[in-house]
Formats: C-alpha cells, sequence, structure tokens
C-alpha cells in the first residue's frame, strides 16, 4: 500500500487551471515531494508544470493517479493508469453508485479494470487524501486551503466526503495539523477499514477518527483495535445512521429493543476504542488523545475564574456521570494562600479574576488541584478573559498539564477570535479546549478508560443437535433449555381432546398457550390463558385455537402446551442476539413479560458472560431494585437468574451462526429459583426434507 500515501509521483487526469476544483487539486500538489504530472490533451502547461496529452506519455513512472473527469470517461483513465503501472487510482469523479442502478453497474466495471492490472482504488465520489510527511495534498476541498499547522500525529477516515472536508477544516481552524486524511467515497474498493488499518499501521499516527456509514466486518474491526492498542495508539470513532436503523428494526421480542448495530458499539467499547456522537467531539476527543494521560476515573477538579460557571459545571456533573469531591483540608490549606478570602478552596475552586490575572499564582493553583491526589481529572471553565491574557493563562495551564500526569480540560467561554491563539496552543500539546461545560464534562467522561472484558466461552456441549428447524417453540425447545440447566414448568403438548387429562395432572388449575412458530407474541391473538379450570382444560384450549386461527390465519399451530401455573415473581427478558457478521453475540436483559416493550429497561453485554457479569448487567437496570427486594420485599434469586443468563450467553457462542435469537420471556425469578417460563429460538436451519417447518406434538 506505499503507493498510496509514499508514491513516487503523482499523475492528475483532467488537471486544469480552469475549473476551481482541477485548480486546487493541482496547486496544492506543489508541496508534494515528488513529480507531479498534469494530464489534459487541451493544455500544453498547468499551474506552471508541463502538461501531458495521456498517461502513456509521461516522462517517468507513476504510482498514484487522481482522476477527475466526467463518469463517462472514467473507465478509459483507470485503464491507461493500469497500463502506465500506476499502484492506486483515487477517482474524485462522481456519477457512479450514489446516482442508482446505471452508475452502480458503471463502479462495477471500474472495480473490474483495476483488478485486471492488480491496481487498487480509492472512491469513486471521493475527496482524495493529504499526507503530511511526504507533503502530499491529492485532494480538491477548499478545507485544505491556508498555512499548514504543525503535525499533531491525527489521522482521519471517513466515507462522506462533505463531513470529510468539515472535520479538516474544522482541524485547521484549531489550529491542528492533521497527519493524514483519506476520503474513501463509494468504497468500490479500498474500504474504510482498509484505510483505518493503513493509517494505525503507520508510525507517524498516534490517533485515529473514523467516520463511519457502514458496519465494518467484526472480526477485521476488533483486529484494527487490537492492532492499534498494542502500538499504544487511540481509536475514535463517529458512526451515522444508529437512530435511522434502530426506527427499522421490526422484530418483535429483543430484536426491537436492541438498537441496530449494538454489537459494534459493545465491541468497540470493549476494545478501548471511543465512541463519540459528532463531528466536534471526534476532533476534540483526537485532540485529547494526543496528551500523555488520560482520567484515572470519574473524580474531578474544576478550577474558574466564575463562581457561576463553576457552580453550571458542579451541576452539571452528576449528569455526565462525574463526582466533584471537596478538597481535603491539606489540599485546602495549600491552596489557601493562593486564593483571595471571597474565592473558594473547595471543589469547585474559584480563583477570582484577581489570580487569574497572574500567570505564576493561577499556575500554583492548578499544581495544587492536579497534584492533591483526589481528582482524576482537572477541568479549567474560563470566560472573559483573551488576547494576550489568555495566552499567558494558556501558557500557566500547559506548564501545569507538562508537570503533572493528570490530565486537563479546558472549557472556555468566550469570543472564539479572542481566544484563538491561546486555543491553539492548548490543543497543539494535547489539551482540548471546548467551548461550553457540557461538552467538556461529556468529554471527559469519554476518556475515561471503561472495563469490557468478557468470560471464556465454555466447552462444547453439542447444542447443534437441538436447531433442527428454522424456529423453536417453547416445547420443542424444551430439551434445549434442560441441557442448559435452565428450569422450565412442568407441561405437556397435547390436541384439545387430552388437555384436561393433562391438566388434572398437573393442578388444579394451568396455563394453555398455542404453540406456534409464527407467533412470537402469542398473547396479542389470544393465544395465552393464565389460571384455566382443569376440568375446563379442553373447552378452552379448543376456543383459544378457534380464536388464534381466526386472528392469525396463516399461522402454523402446533398443538396446545399445558402448563402448570407458577407463583408469582419478578419478570425478566433474557435474550441473544447471534453471532453475525463476525461480531460476537449480544445479550440482553431486561425487565419482562407483556410490558417488555413499554418500558424499555433492557441493558446489553457481548457473549459470552460469567455469573458476576450476568449480575452486573441485572444491576444497570431501573427495575434492579425490584430483584434486590424492594421495600421490604423477599430479594428475588438473582444467582439463579444470573446462571440462567450466564448458560444462554454461552449457548450462543457455541451456536455460532446457527443462531439467529434466543430469548426467554419471561424468566420468572423467585425467592428460590428462576424458571423460563417462555422461549423462542429462531435459527438459520432449513426445515428437515420433508417435513415442512412444524413441530410435532411431542410431550416437553
Amino acid at each position: 500500500m506505499d503507493g498510496l500515501l509514499h508514491p513516487r509521483a503523482v499523475a492528475v487526469v483532467g488537471a486544469s487551471e480552469r475549473s476551481a476544483m482541477a485548480g486546487r487539486l493541482t496547486r496544492y500538489l506543489s508541496g508534494f515531494d515528488g513529480p507531479v504530472y498534469p494530464v489534459n490533451p487541451n493544455h500544453r502547461r498547468v499551474h506552471g508544470l508541463p502538461c501531458y496529452p495521456s498517461l502513456l506519455e509521461l516522462p517517468g513512472p507513476v504510482d498514484l493517479v487522481l482522476v477527475l473527469v466526467p463518469a463517462a470517461r472514467v473507465l478509459s483513465a483507470v485503464e491507461d493508469a493500469g497500463r502506465a503501472g500506476a499502484s492506486f487510482a483515487v477517482v474524485l469523479s462522481s456519477g457512479f453508485a450514489e446516482v442508482g442502478a446505471d452508475g452502480r453497474a458503471l463502479q462495477e466495471q471500474l472495480v473490474e479494470v483495476a483488478d485486471r492490472y492488480g491496481m487498487r482504488v480509492v472512491g469513486p465520489n471521493c475527496q482524495g487524501l493529504l499526507y503530511r510527511p511526504t507533503g502530499l495534498a491529492a485532494t480538491f476541498t477548499a478545507a485544505a486551503d491556508g498555512v499548514p499547522q504543525p503535525d499533531s500525529g491525527i489521522a482521519y477516515v471517513g466515507q462522506s466526503g462533505a463531513l470529510g472536508g468539515s472535520f479538516l477544516g474544522k482541524a485547521r481552524d484549531r489550529g491542528i495539523g492533521l497527519t493524514a486524511w483519506i476520503s474513501v467515497g463509494n468504497q468500490a474498493d479500498l474500504t474504510t477499514t482498509d484505510a483505518a488499518e493503513l493509517l494505525v499501521a503507520d508510525p507517524n499516527v498516534r490517533v485515529l477518527a473514523c467516520y463511519l456509514e457502514e458496519l465494518p466486518d467484526g472480526a477485521r474491526w476488533r483486529r484494527l483495535t487490537v492492532q492499534a492498542a498494542a502500538a499504544g495508539k487511540h481509536v475514535v470513532v463517529l458512526r451515522s445512521g444508529r437512530s435511522a436503523a434502530g426506527e427499522r428494526a421490526v422484530a418483535s421480542h429483543t430484536g426491537a429493543l436492541v438498537r441496530a448495530g449494538a454489537a459494534f458499539d459493545l465491541l468497540t467499547r470493549e476494545s478501548g476504542a471511543i465512541q463519540v456522537d459528532d463531528l466536534d467531539e471526534l476532533l476534540d476527543t483526537a485532540v485529547a488523545l494526543t496528551g500523555e494521560s488520560r482520567p484515572r476515573g470519574h473524580r474531578i477538579g474544576v478550577i474558574t475564574s466564575s463562581g457561576g460557571a463553576g457552580g453550571l459545571a458542579a451541576d452539571q456533573a452528576e449528569a455526565a456521570g462525574l463526582v466533584l469531591p471537596e478538597l481535603e483540608r491539606a489540599a485546602q490549606d495549600v491552596l489557601a494562600p493562593l486564593i483571595p478570602a471571597f474565592g473558594s478552596t473547595a471543589n469547585p475552586v474559584d480563583v477570582t479574576a484577581q489570580v487569574i490575572d497572574d500567570a505564576g499564582q493561577f499556575g500554583a493553583v492548578c499544581d495544587a488541584v492536579a497534584e492533591s491526589g483526589e481528582v482524576d481529572a482537572v477541568l479549567v471553565v474560563l470566560t472573559t478573559i483573551g488576547g494576550a491574557a489568555a495566552v499567558e493563562v494558556a501558557e500557566a495551564i500547559l506548564r501545569a498539564a507538562e508537570r503533572s500526569t493528570t490530565p486537563f480540560v479546558v472549557a472556555w467561554l468566550y469570543s472564539h477570535e479572542q481566544i484563538a491563539e491561546a486555543g491553539s496552543m492548548l490543543r497543539r500539546n494535547g489539551i482540548p479546549v471546548l467551548d461550553t461545560t457540557t461538552a467538556a464534562l461529556r468529554l471527559i467522561t469519554r476518556l475515561v478508560p471503561q472495563e469490557g472484558r468478557r468470560a471464556e466461552p465454555a466447552a462444547p456441549r453439542g447444542l447443534s443437535r437441538f436447531l433442527d428447524r428454522p424456529s423453536l417453540t417453547e416445547a420443542s425447545g424444551a430439551h434445549l433449555l434442560d441441557a442448559l440447566q435452565i428450569a422450565r414448568p412442568r407441561g405437556r403438548i397435547v390436541d384439545p381432546a387430552d388437555a384436561e387429562t393433562v391438566a388434572r395432572e398437573l393442578g388444579e388449575h394451568v396455563v394453555l398457550k398455542v404453540q406456534s412458530p409464527d407467533l412470537a407474541h402469542k398473547s396479542d391473538v389470544g393465544g395465552v390463558l393464565v389460571g384455566i379450570p382443569a376440568e375446563r382444560a379442553g373447552r378452552a384450549a379448543q376456543e383459544m385455537l378457534d380464536a388464534v386461527a381466526a386472528s392469525a390465519p396463516h399461522a402454523r399451530i402446533d398443538g396446545v402446551l399445558v402448563q402448570e401455573v407458577l407463583p408469582p415473581g419478578v419478570e425478566l427478558l433474557v435474550g441473544v442476539q447471534g453471532s453475525k457478521h463476525g461480531y460476537p453475540p449480544v445479550v440482553t436483559v431486561g425487565m419482562g413479560g407483556t410490558t417488555t416493550e413499554l418500558y424499555s429497561d433492557v441493558a446489553s453485554a457481548l457473549g459470552p458472560l460469567d455469573a458476576g457479569q450476568a449480575v452486573a448487567l441485572l444491576r444497570r437496570l431501573r427495575g434492579w431494585p425490584l430483584l434486590d427486594g424492594f421495600r421490604g420485599r423477599p430479594r428475588c434469586d438473582v444467582d439463579a437468574a444470573a446462571a440462567a443468563i450466564a448458560s444462554l450467553s454461552q449457548a450462543a457462542v457455541e451456536l455460532g451462526t446457527d443462531l439467529t435469537e434466543l430469548e426467554i420471556n419471561p424468566l420468572m425469578v423467585h425467592a428460590t429459583g428462576a424458571v423460563a417460563a417462555d422461549l423462542l429460538v429462531t435459527t438459520t436451519r432449513q426445515p428437515p426434507p420433508g417435513r415442512g417447518t412444524c413441530v410435532s406434538s411431542s410431550r416437553s
């Protein structure tokens, strides 16, 4: 891949001074440390460089060809690039897959042409790339204009050209010189993940900022983040489409409660990469990670020149999951001589305008808070300090940060113009400067390392033998529950004629459930009856079947499950979405029963989990107090529930891509024990030949 970032020579097909985009493309390449060949049969010279009629008439070899001609002429240009021996073609032209079926077909032809010559394609419909170490500025975006800034060690890769240009422009405005910047466009060949792997391997890159529109393969994403962590580098990712994709989820049960892309989000967190919500956060977080340290925990010390601004930060900290501990007496004794009596030595530390005017004294305050041992990060909140005074304050913060292992973050609530020089100085040295205290506090929470360890997979138990059809109902999945050592109610699947006999064996009252692989929500169509007297079980079963047939005439019915009535308990949903696209299974727990979707009180983690991790997952629920003995009620058998959750998670790992979804709803948790009161399993298996997809009415 050296030909992309370290080409011997660059050619520009479509070079011209008449077009703004083509003109910028050639002009920006003036800083490249190798030959640049404009190619255009209609020009003799472009920006003072000799212009050649075709790629086949260049005076020397070329590794990187930039193509900026109408879509109809791109294939010919790429063909010539291959014949000229180029290793990369960056197709900046639009008019391909983004415009519809005809453009998609043209894009496929483009890749076929490149493949014939062993050439890689970036784009089409992209904005090119920048690579500071070789002076390569192979782009037409106006965001590349301006005086080059000092190298930051930050690289960017993303699909959207417009957002990529915005990121580049924001970095320039904040005084941040990106080491590398790649816009991959339609990803016809080179993908975002390909480019990210290239940049993470680059010794000049310390932080990689990614913008994703499509989820990468899970195994490759995991390798990328592991590679980055092993090299002491950081990955920050912004992913679009989360909400829209979530709204398209139409599955019942767990699938409707788990955000699309949850496996990616969880894997990203587990790997130590940081996911953010907007472009400013992407840049601010990348800047912060170029510093030498990260917060060890959630305790922050706030230093401010404004009591009001400090109060706002204190109010907002709790919502951000941060803690402002009151400084111990020893730390306050150090601060007392530095701060006027009308200031504050607690936390927030209010230095007042008097101290802020003395850079040395202000720096001493920063030292005292950072070295107190009582905070994991220092947030400096500044207001109307600008110009030369702002530079002095920034220098004091910078010196304190260099002396300490406690990271600093600055919220500067003032005119960008007034603090431009001071802000650039801090950012170049890994200290982020943000416009609001809310953004600063959110950034600090992002920087706190997250724990995401998973349990070790259990020894295989031969579970695949139970997945012999596309879906399992509660009755047909009974043997799977038994193998997982998850308790279930006593019961049997029968025809209505036998319902009364079975019911009398189970007790005075029973539960009747229609068994159908097509009905995820049986109760919605009248397919569940609770507390039916044993003597009425047969008649009630037939009436229930008739009602279900009327409501869901196309549903396949396997029979009626007659079950014992369980005592009351706390109802949980426990679901697992199977492995796919290289991602581990996603385990979801929530408050279960018929109101699951109404309250959406769920928490998710990657499988497999052990019992301790399952308990931690349950503790994240708003409904946790119901399990823990709310208002004097008996405490539920959380250990039994956790064992069931862990067992399901291990099963999902063993079943791998054969499993689509496995769900118990509800898992009834009592003072002693936990019982799976309902089960639904969907698989990727095909029905056995000659049997269709119905389940036989066997004892369960």
